[in-house]
């Protein structure tokens, strides 16, 4: 029998969203408007966004605004490559359960299934717990800079526990950077190598790029950052494997998102274990690689990241509603309020569609 979540994707195309039904396009075409001229006036010279907004699996708006960089050189589009940050764990949440449903690991598998020389006290982490961030492991950012898996799952192996696995919650990088490892001895690729076969090409993203593929010979093609990154951070970096470093587009986001709830990434027992909360926040529930929250009374599933040197996104979907909402930015924080464009300009669209 299917679970809530999997009915919830088989809907038929007369859920109303906003009152609003998805197939008429007039009514559609007029929320976009409403959408484009609030964000429009939102457009500020020093950074650009990428937004897109659709109501069951249709486009309601997608459209780039500013510009990149404080030179005003490079005006935002929608091909503008932003680095999606933590939105990266979702994809690697993906292939670690597409390799638990090819019977390749088990959720409950402690990390010495994985790794050699596992010290005493991280022994009994396992793939759940990684997932949830409930293993222990803080983020102290052990595996920055380093090329090499072996290296990195040692440092971060090394790094201590802030508490006992699986007695509280942490966000930390290196429970996915850790399961970025595991991905790679399972399958004998690299982690770039699989999540390109297994996801951005059955999702057809073909602008997609991982960290060192991108860098500033990129020129206006890449939202520029609000600090520059020197060459030994832009190398292959184990610190962003797993855990961020995916370039993207609202476009290529959205196609991922369509594939992900059309079943070509997952099966739907999968998917509905994904989304499912498996740790308890004040404001907000743990998935895998997802967040589970309310909003205006409206169940809402997302997947966000910020990096410190400007680049940001969120990804926020209303099931009930049918309702997606993407934004990019490389804004950094944002008016004195501790908050980056995709969140600012994510709740002006929210506060319309819903």
């Amino acid at each position: 029998m299917k679970s809530g979540m999997t009915c919830f994707m088989a809907m038929v195309l007369s859920i109303v969203a906003n009152g609003l039904l998805a197939a008429e396009a007039p009514q559609v075409r007029q929320l976009g408007d409403r959408i484009d001229s609030a964000l429009s006036k939102m457009s500020d010279s020093g950074y650009g966004y990428s937004v897109l907004v659709s109501v069951d699996g249709k486009v309601v708006l997608q459209h780039a605004y500013g510009w990149t960089d404080a030179a005003r050189k490079c005006p935002t589009t929608e091909r503008t490559l932003f680095n999606i940050a933590s939105i990266t764990k979702s994809f690697t949440a993906i292939a670690v359960l597409q390799l638990r449903h090819q019977g390749k690991l088990k959720l409950e598998d402690p990390l010495p299934v994985f790794f050699k020389n596992v010290p005493k006290g991280k022994q009994e982490i396992t793939i759940e717990q990684l997932l949830t961030h409930t293993s222990g492991l803080a983020q102290h950012y052990a595996a920055d800079g380093m090329r090499e898996r072996n290296e990195a799952v040692q440092a971060i192996l090394s790094d201590t526990l802030a508490f006992d696995p699986g007695t509280a919650f942490s966000y930390s990088n290196e429970n996915y950077e850790l399961l970025a490892a595991v991905i790679e001895v399972l399958t004998g690729k690299s982690y770039e190598s699989y999540i390109r076969e297994n996801i951005l090409a059955k999702a057809n993203m073909a602008e997609t790029r991982f960290w060192d593929e991108v860098g500033p010979e990129s020129g206006c093609a890449v939202a520029s950052t609000t600090r520059t990154l020197d060459a030994t951070t832009r190398a292959h970096n184990w610190g962003y494997v797993g855990s961020g470093g995916v370039y993207s587009t609202a476009g290529d986001l959205h196609r991922w998102f369509l594939a992900l709830a059309a079943g070509r990434l997952l099966d739907p027992e999968s998917l509905d274990l994904m989304w499912k909360p498996h740790w308890t926040l004040t404001e907000a529930n743990i998935a895998y690689g997802w967040f589970v929250s309310t909003t205006s009374g409206v169940r809402e599933l997302w997947t966000r990241g910020s990096e410190d040197w400007g680049h940001n996104g969120v990804l926020r979907w209303f099931p009930e509603r049918k309702v997606l909402v993407i934004v990019q930015s490389n804004s950094g924080e944002r008016d004195d309020k501790n908050m980056t464009a995709n969140r600012l300009i994510s709740d002006e669209i929210v506060k319309r569609v819903l």
